[in-house]
């Protein structure tokens, strides 16, 4: 006969919330806990974009015109990353060359710093 240890509360709400998350992913989007699992694995633990670890269960992360389940995100860039570049590759693209190459510095032939920003050192 094996003995069913009692969990003390902070152990059962997190079982609870692991479970409805758990229910929740099954049911919007097919993914069982072995699925989630694997890819959490395979994204090493972190968000897929940013790289983060965040406390928090990750966000599956899918496209809204195919359904396609792309990976785990973190709520910041599930939320607004994606959506603020519209799911669009050319938009990041973009963003990706703005940030490499400012086109302020290219404009105005120097760098402008925000005197605020400087170290006073």
């Amino acid at each position: 006969m094996t003995v069913k240890k009692k969990l003390t509360p902070t152990q059962a709400r997190k079982a609870r919330k692991a479970s409805a998350h758990a229910a929740r992913v099954k049911k919007v989007y097919g993914l069982d806990r072995a699925g989630y699992a694997a890819i959490l694995a395979h994204q090493g633990g972190r968000c897929a974009i940013c790289q983060g670890t965040r406390p928090y269960m990750l966000h599956v992360d899918h496209d809204h015109q195919t359904g396609l389940v792309r990976g785990l995100c973190c709520a910041r860039c599930n939320k607004r990353l994606l959506p603020a570049a519209k799911d669009d590759p050319a938009i990041l693209r973009r963003a990706i060359d703005y940030l490499a190459y400012p086109p302020a510095v290219t404009a105005l032939g120097v760098a402008l710093v925000v005197p605020s920003k400087v170290d006073p050192a």
